[in-house]
């Protein structure tokens, strides 16, 4: 007889709020701006029929010194997936102590001819031989904000590509 698969370890999610729900630690990922988690909440869904049934809202919630999460004692999270600090180069982390920041910024891509409307955007590293001049300096944060966006697109030329895809 097949045993059940095993829960997710519980969680203690803090919303914006102050409110405190219980959640699911699905996963642990390192990203340049520190590490993320993967966390299940189960809140109300509408439905075609204009009721409401439970359904699973999933999220990468930054570690942040605990401010999000909190863990439930007597929970065993070592099952939990985790993606370490990467080797890469580009997505590494800055050695302790080096003077390094890490800046994007985007350029507002048009249609040919004169007067013609953004058409779209791309996400390049500051200081990128394509980018911009003197355009607006975004973080990490900022920098995927903007490339989860309808139409924008990562410079093929440095590393935005291979940053942001990744991330």
């Amino acid at each position: 007889m097949e045993s059940a698969p095993s829960l997710p370890p519980s969680v203690r999610l803090t919303l914006p709020d102050g409110q405190e729900l219980r959640g699911r630690l699905l996963a642990r990922r390192w990203t340049p701006a520190g590490w993320r988690y993967q966390v299940s909440v189960v809140l109300w869904s509408a439905t075609a029929a204009m009721g409401v049934e439970p359904a699973d809202y999933i999220i990468w919630v930054p570690a942040e010194g605990g401010a999000y999460l909190r863990p439930e004692d007597g929970a065993d999270y070592t099952t939990v997936p985790t993606e370490g600090p990467p080797t890469h180069p580009y997505l590494a982390p800055p050695p302790p102590g080096a003077d390094m920041r890490w800046a994007w910024t985007i350029e507002q891509t048009r249609a040919a001819g004169p007067g013609s409307r953004p058409t779209g955007t791309l996400i390049h590293e500051y200081s990128c031989a394509d980018a911009p001049r003197n355009g607006p300096e975004l973080t990490l944060e900022e920098a995927l904000t903007a490339y989860a966006r309808p139409g924008a697109r990562a410079c093929q030329h440095c590393g935005a590509a291979e940053v942001l895809t990744r991330l």
